[in-house]
């Protein structure tokens, strides 16, 4: 310790006495305050009654600047010197410490005393160091408190429960938007929370005074002023000689924390529930994160891929220097978008349309990011398309489409054998309505039709003359059809046209070729059979009857005619379909078969009302299958039965006879099976025309045997 000597009026030998005492004491040294009593550096000061009159103000001033630390003095008055008191001002009185005199000692004094009283006031001044160290420790602890209450948002709060009184700090009365004279209380700052985690808050502080078990929660708080917010809530019971006596807690404002969590977490369900892939790699490329859609897409599992390089998906199809080029890019900081074709799990090949970013600090790389689309179906539709359009571009009729939701409905494709057809460049076609292949010999009738299907939105197919661009005449098969979308709108029109004027002709020509020959054979056929029936009544025997053979010879070739003259027909006309009542054309058939062959019976099984789409001419077909089993049964007495079954979807009508069975080259002739060879003779005229309405109503015909004899001949067709 430093003893600072101060005196002026101590005899020589007390002055020699008390500087040989602190000389011997070697916790004590002393220094000589001749100088600046500021500068001077010491824990004690002795001074006489000489210098406490001469320095009492520098003194005071002393002891003043050390505090709070106490800075003792001790003085040293002869029992003459009493009269000091009047110089303080009266403040010494009975030795008592007062503000600049710490100790007041009598002259003469025991040296036990003195070291006594020295120590005492070391003592003190010890004590206040250390209190004032503590002080300002304490200080500092309530500085960092109170900054980083401010950096971390975080407040500070106690219960008392035996007073049960609370306290906050600063910081947790401004989380609660509160005015700073308010109150604390566990009541006030429940009706806080958010009414769906009040009780949560309640139920746990409750437990944390009843069983002092400590609780920590984040839930939503509405301050006072109405704003909602995240915290972070905690409370701890705090125990005195084993007894609980305090709740302490931390409330910290948590909501920009819990802002991004809940964005990283918007972010991740964005990412994980994305319907492509995407991948994180380090800044090595090595990967760190795959999210679902790139399990899904390749096949890989997070836990096969993580750690290893996209080079797992490589499929070995990228051309050379692909992945030289996509790398400088993405070093070089820049975003990479190209299609590459990858390898799943199973070995199968894909095509994505992938997109490389890199996520940079600055200008360092701290990793990749990778999306991929896969576009394999799109590429795969692309290519289809690709060949399609190819295939209308280079298809042998001539193909349009057009757009209905413009004006006119102009025509917005053609293609290639449009163009051949008719003559007109693309360019002039496209952009104008296909009505100007119409002309003078177009027939108006028919353009109404196809006006009036176009209105109607359904298909038409209708033979129409146009005209080239050079003028000639040519007949087009036209056939139009709408094109709907997935709702059922019509978007489009496509057209298909096909030059048919050589068909044309070659139907006018055997028009004219079926009107001479029918014309002419009826006719001489008519006079053979004159002549033939002169004959047989004029003369008998074996003339007579070859007269007669002659007449049903005739009469079969007429019918032959008549029967040529229908299958002509059926060919030069377009097929159409309509309703058919089955019943009521079995009944019709049955009388007119009836009243011409009278010893034959005709039974008809038919359901009620029964229907089919079928030629308006398709009662001719059934008339000749039952003719034809009464006429080639050799039963004086032929029995025909005609059966008819129905499902949801179709109508069989079989012909049952119990005559002999239909030759097999006839036979063939119905089922398509006979082949067209000049050795073919087959003269069924009634069985081909029975074919072809069956065919033209979209039916089928089956021959079978009926049992014990006979034969079946089964015609299905659709309701």
């Amino acid at each position: 310790m430093v003893c600072e000597l101060f005196y002026d009026t101590l005899d020589s030998g007390n002055r020699q006495l008390l500087e040989q005492w602190i000389d011997d004491h070697p916790s004590y040294e002393s220094v000589d305050a001749s100088g600046d009593i500021e500068d001077a550096d010491f824990d004690v000061c002795i001074i006489d009654k000489g210098a406490f009159q001469e320095h009492l103000d520098a003194l005071r001033a002393k002891k003043t600047g050390a505090a709070p630390v106490l800075l003792p003095y001790l003085l040293l008055l002869p029992e003459s010197g009493t009269d000091i008191i009047d110089s303080d001002a009266g403040q010494l009185a009975d030795n008592v410490v007062t503000e600049t005199i710490d100790e007041i000692v009598s002259l003469p004094i025991q040296q036990a005393e003195l070291n006594w009283r020295l120590e005492a006031l070391l003592r003190l001044r010890s004590q206040s160091l250390t209190l004032r160290e503590r002080e300002r420790e304490l200080e500092r602890q309530v500085d960092l408190f109170e900054k980083a209450q401010d950096i971390a948002n975080v407040g500070a709060w106690e219960y008392d429960l035996d007073a049960e009184e609370g306290w906050w700090t600063d910081e947790a009365r401004r989380i609660h938007a509160l005015p700073d004279d308010t109150p604390p209380s566990p009541e006030l700052s429940l009706q806080h929370f958010h009414p769906e985690d009040r009780s949560i808050i309640q139920e746990a502080f409750e437990t944390a005074v009843e069983e002092g078990e400590p609780y920590d929660f984040e839930v939503r708080l509405i301050d006072a002023e109405d704003n909602w917010r995240w915290v972070r809530t905690r409370g701890e019971p705090q125990y005195e000689d084993g007894e609980m006596v305090r709740i302490r807690g931390t409330i910290q404002d948590i909501t920009e924390r819990k802002e991004r969590e809940l964005d990283l977490q918007r972010i991740k369900q964005a990412v994980e529930s994305a319907g492509h892939a995407i991948l994180i790699t380090d800044p090595d490329g090595r990967i760190e994160y795959v999210n679902s859609g790139f399990e899904e897409i390749t096949g890989f599992t997070q836990a096969e891929v993580v750690g290893k390089t996209p080079h797992v998906l490589n499929s070995g199809a990228m051309p050379e220097g692909y992945f030289e080029d996509f790398w400088d890019t993405i070093l070089s900081g820049e975003v990479w978008a190209e299609e590459i074709v990858n390898r799943r799990k199973n070995g199968e090949t894909y095509t994505a349309m992938q997109t490389v970013a890199p996520v940079t600090d600055g200008d360092e790389i701290h990793a990749f990011v990778a999306v991929q689309d896969d576009i394999t179906e799109r590429k795969e539709q692309e290519e289809t398309l690709e060949r399609r359009t190819h295939a209308i571009d280079e298809a042998p009729v001539g193909i349009t489409i057009t757009d209905p939701e413009r004006e006119d409905n102009p025509m917005i494709y053609v293609n290639d054998a449009f163009v051949d057809m008719t003559g007109y460049p693309r360019e002039e076609g496209i952009g104008e309505n296909c009505r100007f292949l119409q002309g003078e010999n177009t027939d108006p009738d028919k353009v109404a039709e196809i006006r009036e299907a176009i209105d109607a939105e359904e298909p038409i197919s209708i033979d129409l003359k146009n005209y080239r661009k050079d003028g000639t005449e040519f007949w087009n098969h036209l056939e139009i059809a709408p094109v709907r979308d997935d709702a059922g709108a019509v978007v489009n029109y496509i057209g298909f046209q096909q030059d048919v004027t050589e068909r044309k002709e070659r139907q006018r020509q055997l028009g004219v070729l079926d009107r001479v020959l029918r014309h002419n054979l009826r006719n001489n056929m008519n006079v053979i059979r004159g002549r033939a029936e002169t004959i047989n009544v004029e003369t008998s025997g074996e003339v007579a009857a070859s007269a007669e053979k002659i007449v049903d010879t005739s009469d079969q070739l007429i019918e032959l005619a008549e029967k040529e003259r229908q299958i002509t027909e059926l060919l030069r006309e377009d097929p159409t379909q309509n309703q058919i009542n089955v019943c009521d054309r079995l009944q019709d058939v049955v009388s007119s078969v009836g009243s011409e062959y009278s010893d034959a019976t005709i039974a008809v099984e038919c359901p009620g009302d029964v229907t089919v789409e079928a030629m308006p001419q398709f009662g001719q077909a059934i008339k000749e299958l039952v003719t034809n089993a009464v006429i080639h049964n050799d039963s004086p007495s032929p029995e025909v039965t005609v059966t008819v079954t129905q499902t949801d979807e179709t109508v069989r009508l079989a012909v049952a006879d119990s005559g002999p069975r239909i030759p097999e080259m006839e036979r063939d002739i119905l089922v398509d099976q006979a082949e067209q060879t000049p050795l073919y003779h087959g003269s069924g005229l009634g069985l081909w025309l029975v074919k072809l309405l069956t065919a033209r109503s979209g039916g089928t015909i089956t021959v079978e045997e009926n049992s014990p004899a006979g034969n079946i001949v089964g015609i299905e067709l659709s309701r």
